[in-house]
């Protein structure tokens, strides 16, 4: 990786001119419908045919890369805490992946579950099952075409199920009810497309019996620092309709604990970088 100035960044991504109003850009409403066409009927229907085109049956790294639709070697512009660099797209990828692993591996060496929301078709938790043997994997996600991609993909791995979840819907939030031992809980860029936090962190609550500890690897616009580049990402926020509350309603709740607060760890996108807050139920 090679450092790269603020000042040039704006070859590596048209946001820049879009965030300063010198290129178009009209503020999507981040609703149901929205994330549903974005996702479950382009991003992961493409992702499905492409699994079910393929011969033979690729594995989710194989879905991953075609998803990214960028070869392994392409360059792109990152950033870890306030730095920007030049980075292949696979170095990112392993900076985003050991991010993930190092900060769940303390804390799953008591645990026998984890569940992530909002998982996609589950490529988070097949990362971790890589690294995690012995630990049973759920995830649920909104999308339909995510659901059954996962049904085909980890259809010899029993210890990897994905089923349906709405963030909006409580009833849906049972999926570690029956899970062996506690758990940890995770979401990944996935709480950032609710206009508010409020609905998810109640509807765990109901379901915090074998909840052991909380992970979000989300962007946290309320951590960000006082800089040039922590205003153009609180305004990148703002232009996408992002989530802009996780951290005051958890921090708003009796019942929650914040353990550990990590601003701006790493970003793909160094204007939408992921940070990490740890919690637990109080008992």
């Amino acid at each position: 990786m090679k450092p790269i100035s603020l000042n040039d960044v704006v070859r590596w991504s048209p946001w820049p001119a879009r965030l300063l109003g010198a290129a178009p850009w009209s503020v999507p409403d981040r609703v149901v419908e929205k994330v549903d066409h974005e996702y479950d009927k382009n991003k992961y229907a493409r992702c499905r045919e492409f699994y079910n085109a393929t011969t033979p049956l690729p594995d989710p790294e194989a879905v991953k890369r075609f998803e990214f639709e960028a070869a392994p070697e392409s360059a792109l512009c990152i950033s870890i805490g306030d730095e920007l660099f030049e980075a292949s797209l696979q170095e990112a990828r392993q900076q985003a992946a050991a991010l993930l692993v190092e900060t769940l591996r303390p804390v799953l060496a008591d645990c026998r579950t984890v569940v992530e929301y909002g998982c996609g078709y589950g490529y988070n938790l097949w990362t971790l099952s890589q690294h995690f043997p012995g630990l049973t994997f759920r995830g649920g996600d909104y999308s339909a075409n995510a659901v059954e991609l996962a049904a085909g993909l980890y259809r010899q791995t029993p210890r990897i199920r994905v089923a349906r979840f709405n963030f909006y819907d409580e009833s849906t939030y049972g999926m570690l009810d029956d899970a062996p031992g506690a758990a940890v809980a995770f979401t990944c860029h996935a709480l950032e497309q609710l206009p508010s936090a409020v609905a998810f962190i109640d509807s765990l609550a109901k379901h915090r019996r074998n909840i052991r500890d909380v992970f979000h690897f989300e962007p946290v616009v309320q951590l960000h620092e006082e800089s040039l580049l922590a205003l153009m990402r609180r305004r990148y926020v703002e232009a996408n309709d992002y989530n802009r509350d996780l951290l005051s309603a958890l921090q708003a709740r009796s019942f929650v604990r914040i353990v550990e607060t990590r601003d701006d760890v790493v970003g793909l996108n160094p204007f939408n970088p992921t940070s990490v807050i740890h919690w637990q139920f109080v008992p």
